[in-house]
This record gives C-alpha cells, structure tokens and sequence, in this order.
C-alpha cells in the first residue's frame, strides 16, 4: 500500500525531514514504533533543540528484524541519500534531502510503557495535518534519561530530566531506573569500572552535581540547543526540580 503520508515540501527542511519520518512511521507501525528522546520531549513541548529520531521498536528481539522495516520506509523519501548503519545497541540512519540532515536511531524491545501524542506543534510549522504518534510514557523515559545521565554526566540529560520532572510532572519509574543501575555502562574513565549502583548512591551524586550548576556551565553545553530567553535562572530550575527527585528517589 503506498503511503498517504506526502512528500516532503521542496526545498526540504530539517523540520520537514523530522515530521515526515515520525507521521510515517506512525502511520506504518502504529503502535509499534515508539518515538523517545529529544523528539518526544518536543511533542511535549520542550523546547530544546535536536536534529535526531530516536525510537524504540516493541515488541522486537533482535535489531536484524527491523532492518529491512527500516530501509523500506525511508525510500520512500524521494531524491532522499541514506546511509544505514546497525551498530550493536541500535540501527542508525543518515537521511539528506536538499540542505536538510537529520539522523535516525533505532533499538529494539519486547516491550516498551507508551502514551499517545499529537504532532500539532511540530506539524503546523509545515502546515501539515496533525498525526497521533506514540512516545514513551514520561516516568519511562525519565528513569531512562536518569540512567543516561548516570553514564554520561552531560547537562544536557540534567535539564531534559529537570524537563520531564518539572514540567511534565513524572517521577521515575523505579523498576526501569533499578534496571539500569544494575548494569551500568559508562565509557567515562573514571567511571568505567562502575559496573552497578544503587538508588542511593545515584541520588547522593545527582544532588552533588546540580548544587555544582551555574547558569554559566549550563549557558557552555545548552547554549545552541535552547533559546537564549531560557537560559537565565536555568541552573537554579534545574536544581529544584532534580533534588526533589533525588529525595523522592530513596524514600
């Protein structure tokens, strides 16, 4: 069946690629394809900056049974150059169309906790129709963006947890974070030899690393994925939002 999803608006934009992959994959997966990271958060309204789609496929077993789901779907993109990549975590895939780049990840589940979102936002912006897609349900992705944190220690993951945490109002879900923890993966030196945590170590070093923010550190690693307006005060928002879910965490 050919898609009902239409082309691309010529000449392509970023925006366009990113709606395009995410009303089409909808359309042809439905609820099997679940979007997470940075694209989420913008369909809740975030508004941070990001290039990527990032999914997760339930209820899958091995990334070589999506491959070809993968492929199939983005040719459909006319005059589209892509490059699909399968690494060991995930299938990833660079998508050009004029000037416009955006990158594709996908990993695998048997399942995956989901809520349904509308794309009205995003798609207004190319005066498209809106769509319902599937996110991950925010208390999964905040246990997950915890995790992430955890092994990367970017401010970034800070403030889309402080994004989750204050303004979607979700509180970790404990059996994903105690998941995670149990098998922790880091490739930062001197953390590499971590192999697992506890809810109460995360906690202690969660609060030790927002009570160390400044908007200035916050400004250096957000400064090209925010708004300028929404970098005064950040540190501090972040702060708050974050230690409340580090008490909450070992209660």
């Amino acid at each position: 069946m050919l898609a009902k999803v239409p082309q691309p608006r010529l000449p392509a934009t970023r925006e366009g690629l990113l709606l395009w992959v995410i009303h089409r994959f909808a359309e042809q997966l439905e609820d099997h394809a679940v979007l997470k990271g940075g694209m989420a958060l913008r369909l809740l309204d975030s508004p941070r900056f990001t290039n990527d789609v990032d999914y997760v496929f339930v209820p899958y077993e091995s990334k070589k049974d999506v491959v070809p789901v993968v492929k199939h779907i983005l040719e459909a993109i006319e005059g589209a150059s892509i490059h699909t990549t399968v690494h060991s975590t995930m299938i990833r895939s660079e998508i050009r169309l004029d000037a416009a780049a955006i990158q594709l990840e996908v990993s695998v589940s048997p399942s995956c906790a989901s809520v349904p979102v509308a794309t009205a936002a995003l798609a207004a912006l190319e005066g498209a129709p809106s769509q319902i897609v599937r996110i991950m349900a925010p208390a999964v992705a905040l246990a997950h963006k915890l995790a992430a944190w955890n092994e990367r220690r970017l401010v970034r993951d800070l403030y889309d947890a402080y994004f989750l945490a204050a303004r979607a109002r979700a509180t970790p879900d404990r059996r994903v974070l105690l998941e995670r923890l149990a098998k922790v993966e880091s490739r930062i030196p001197r953390l590499r030899r971590r192999k697992r945590m506890t809810l109460e170590q995360l906690a202690q070093e969660l609060g030790e690393a927002v009570a160390a923010l400044t908007d200035t550190s916050v400004a250096l690693e957000l400064g090209t994925l925010v708004d300028a307006r929404e970098l005064a005060g950040l540190a501090l928002r972040i702060q708050v939002a974050l230690r409340r879910v580090a008490e909450e965490m070992v209660r």
